[in-house]
């Protein structure tokens, strides 16, 4: 099975924009490239259909992880460099 291009995602990501912004959908950029990766992953995988939500759970749950320690480790950062006047 082969993953989505950057290219790919990217574009995928453009044609997504117009939907997010139109229904006012509370997406983010990181938030709009997984779910066109996921689309774009999935369009040609070969998991049978009834696997692919579970599959797509397991994906959503390593990017809020992801995202987790991104922002505690921005946060750790944040107070280890207190600002200096």
């Amino acid at each position: 099975m082969s993953e989505p291009e950057a290219g790919e995602v990217h574009r995928a990501v453009v044609a997504l924009t117009p939907f997010v912004r139109r229904w006012d959908l509370p997406l983010n950029p990181e938030d709009m490239e997984e779910l066109a990766y996921a689309l774009l992953f999935h369009a040609r995988s070969p998991l049978p259909l009834d696997e692919i939500p579970a599959a797509v759970d397991r994906q959503i749950d390593q990017h809020e992880e992801r995202a987790r320690q991104l922002f505690e480790a921005m946060g750790r950062a944040h107070t280890a460099d207190p600002p200096t006047s």
